[in-house]
């Protein structure tokens, strides 16, 4: 965990904010550098472009499978992961950890030496992780220069004659493949194979693949000395972990900032030339918490249940026979060994989703003292990459801490399920309560409510005090997904610290809603704070932000509404556009597409079709195809949502006349 780090104080030419409470801590160019603050780094180096990160550069004369070996002999790939070498699949694949199992004489295949044979049997099949995905195109394989066969009534063979005379190469990004497929059956991808191959040595070469995993099978069975892989250009998904940070105290957080670069080379040690356009992207995700561990640590209890403890005391604990460090049962385990390890919720979020655009509001947990990044970059070409500069997160001091919203039905405040359950896409009135507590003098309140909502809504009234009084806010947004209700002229602070109430009516399309919202100060010096759900009022017995829906009520496409369905496209104001309206329920990205048809099934025009959310949409056809005002007559209006249960869809019969 570190606990320094670069902070830049933000400069701006407004004289409002010039002496803004807004810093940042700054991780690579410009701040901490990079092999200081990241926790793990995965196909990712720091070395080829100072204070940059980029992916790892295949050298293609190089057998990347084969790294030095450990102090204790252990062998490695050139990236240091450690293999791991078995009979059979494991349980589960890890980064950075390869993996082979298969035939005898397996860990000679990683071992280097091309001398000696992978066994004094005959060899049928070896499957690979190599711990990452690589651009692969080259597998080599050779008899042992040395040695005799010693079996009984055909011994004193020379092994360098009894290589295969059949292969098959296949590879797969599929760790299912991996994991259960039977190691006599092929990967799906099959990169080369031969029915009679006739020489000691086999340089196979195929068109470069992304693969992860690697299948060499020897239907007719022979001797080798070792396996040999080999790629060109940049791992195509990377990643790179970062150590806790620790602000020294809990803060709000603001915007996630990088500076992100793609290029694109022409072939090993080539010079990188920017390429805007290079199919390279990144996505990064944060998360925040109360406490330095984002993981819960515990021991075996007399019981065989299983106690929580600090790190110091787990790791002393002895390790469980046959048990991996992650192990989660219990079963056969003595008092005081190593218990399972988990994430700590109570403390900290989950991960947030993905930020794909430097400057997006971070989507984590305010007033939190701890925060750690992860962010991930992908390719679809070889010899494209993406260079991570430097990563920012942006932050201040809290406005109050902390500061707690609880919602519920404006006729059920204490639910007796104690959950907020509403009908799915009807309007509902709702109060969303907010209390906050001040633990310090640099803790200066606000003026300020941001509610975000799955719906427009419809605002009905605002209460400020113990008890609630209805207050004219002095002023108020309203928009299809937000409610603001600004109140500087009686804003909260320590000095009038009071509890405030929404009321307001909207709909929810989702099993499961959660109803966001920050406060902030108008002209103030701190960013907004996010509200957590909590106990905000002793009126209320929810204790958080969320609205649940019954699961069977949950339809992924709403009917499809066309008004009075009739279109007349004349040019005279009246009708000259049809209406679409629908709601999308459950989803939170979808393939959406509007179509219209003839009644001989032709697609006439496409109104629509792009990625989109739960919500209420409106689509307007204006009664033209691709070439003019379509001729009269009955058409068919069609909404198909594509998702991972199938593709719903709605029709309506639609008349154009004039």
């Amino acid at each position: 965990m570190l606990s320094f780090f670069c902070r830049i104080s933000l400069i701006l030419l407004l004289p409002l904010v010039v002496s803004a409470q807004v810093d940042y801590l700054v991780i690579g160019q410009g701040g901490l550098p990079w092999n200081e603050s990241n926790e793990q780094l995965i196909g990712l180096t720091d070395t080829v472009f100072s204070g940059s990160l980029q992916p790892v550069e295949l050298d293609t004369s190089v057998n990347f499978v084969v790294g030095p070996r450990t102090e204790s002999g252990q062998f490695t790939t050139i990236f240091g992961g450690i293999w791991d070498i078995s009979s059979t699949a494991p349980p589960h694949v890890q980064d950075l950890a390869p993996y082979v199992y298969g035939s005898r004489g397996r860990a000679q295949t990683v071992d280097g030496d091309g001398e000696s044979p992978t066994d004094v049997t005959t060899v049928e099949h070896y499957t690979f992780d190599m711990g990452l995905a690589l651009p692969i195109n080259r597998v080599v394989f050779y008899a042992p220069e040395k040695g005799r066969t010693t079996t009984r009534g055909s011994s004193g063979l020379l092994l360098k004659d009894l290589y295969p005379r059949q292969y098959a190469i296949s590879s797969s990004l599929n760790e299912r493949e991996f994991l259960f497929k039977h190691p006599r059956n092929n990967f799906d991808n099959v990169v080369a194979q031969s029915l009679n191959h006739s020489t000691r040595v086999a340089d196979v070469r195929f068109p470069t693949t992304f693969a992860r995993f690697m299948r060499v099978r020897f239907p007719t069975r022979g001797f080798i000395a070792e396996l040999e892989f080999y790629g060109e250009g940049f791992a195509p998904f990377t990643s790179v972990t970062s150590q806790l940070f620790d602000m020294g105290e809990p803060v709000n957080f603001g915007r996630l900032l990088y500076d992100f670069e793609t290029y694109r080379t022409t072939g090993f040690g080539s010079e990188p030339v920017l390429a805007p356009d290079a199919p390279v992207k990144i996505a990064v995700e944060v998360r925040s918490g109360r406490d330095d561990t984002p993981l819960v640590y515990h021991i075996t209890t007399e019981l065989g249940t299983e106690r929580a403890v600090e790190f110091k005391t787990w790791d002393r604990a002895p390790e469980a026979a046959g048990a991996s460090s992650d192990a989660v049962r219990n079963r056969g385990k003595a008092p005081g060994q190593k218990g399972s390890v988990q994430d700590d919720l109570a403390n900290w979020s989950f991960w947030s989703a993905p930020h794909t655009a430097s400057g997006e509001p971070i989507q984590a947990p305010d007033a939190r003292q701890f925060v750690q990044v992860r962010a991930y970059i992908s390719s679809e070409e070889v010899f494209a990459f993406g260079r991570l500069n430097s990563l920012s997160i942006e932050y201040s001091p809290l406005l109050a801490n902390p500061v707690l919203g609880e919602v519920a039905l404006v006729e059920e405040p204490q639910p007796e399920s104690g959950v907020v359950e509403v009908p799915l896409g009807e309007r509902v009135t709702l109060t969303y309560d907010v209390r906050a507590d001040f633990t310090s003098d640099l803790q200066t309140g606000f003026d300020a409510v941001r509610l975000r909502t799955p719906d427009k809504v419809d605002f009905q009234r605002f209460e400020m005090g113990d008890p609630l009084v209805v207050v004219e806010p002095d002023s108020l947004l309203v928009d299809d997904r937000e409610l603001v209700v600004y109140f500087p002229s009686r804003s909260v602070s320590q000095a009038d610290n009071v509890p405030l109430r929404l009321t307001f009516g909207t709909r929810v399309f989702n099993f499961n809603t959660v109803f966001e919202g920050e406060v902030f100060q108008i002209e103030g010096k701190n960013l907004a704070q996010s509200i957590d759900g909590g106990d905000a009022s002793y009126l209320v017995s929810t204790n958080g932000l969320q609205v649940f829906a019954p699961l069977e009520q949950l339809t992924v496409l709403s009917e499809l509404e066309s008004g009075a369905g009739v279109l007349t496209p004349n040019g005279d104001g009246v009708n000259d556009g049809l209406e679409l309206s629908y709601t999308l329920q459950g989803i939170l990205a979808a393939e959406v597409e509007v179509e219209i048809y003839d009644l001989g099934g032709r697609l006439v025009w496409q109104v629509a079709s792009e990625v989109r959310g739960e919500g209420k949409y409106t689509d307007v056809w204006d009664g033209r195809d691709a070439r003019s005002v379509v001729a009269p007559g009955l058409y068919l209006a069609r909404v198909s949502v594509g998702t991972d249960l199938g593709v719903f869809e709605k029709t309506r019969t639609i008349a154009v006349a004039y």
